[in-house]
């Protein structure tokens, strides 16, 4: 179950993140031009609650109920209830970049994560 603080005007979850993240589009999906599904594609970011800065991950994409896929904005997102707070900005990197998939998934996506690191 995810968790989000109360008096957050961003209804961020912040407990509980990969396993939401995981459950949010079971049986859904879009195969790319790899052949891998892709269901999720985050963006990360930053604003301010309370006064403190904020890191947020959130799905760029989501489906329509064919299963059509279409761009998700943030806006739309939050209102999905599919933002993620964090503290420090390289754990939303992270999360954006797929350390919350599990096996295969997710070594694939921090190994991609990592070489993107360093060739900027």
């Amino acid at each position: 179950m995810a968790y989000v603080q109360k008096n957050n005007p961003f209804k961020l979850i912040t407990r509980g993140r990969k396993k939401h993240a995981r459950s949010i589009r079971e049986g859904v999906g879009n195969v790319d031009k790899e052949g891998k599904t892709e269901t999720h594609k985050m963006s990360y970011g930053s604003g301010e609650v309370d006064g403190k800065t904020v890191y947020m991950a959130h799905p760029t994409i989501t489906f329509d109920d064919k299963g059509k896929k279409k761009d998700q904005s943030f806006q739309e997102a939050k209102k999905a209830g599919e933002v993620y707070g964090f503290k420090r900005k390289k754990r939303a990197e992270k999360f954006a970049a797929g350390s919350w998939k599990k096996g295969k998934a997710k070594r694939e996506a921090m190994s991609e994560y990592r070489n993107n690191k360093k060739n900027k």
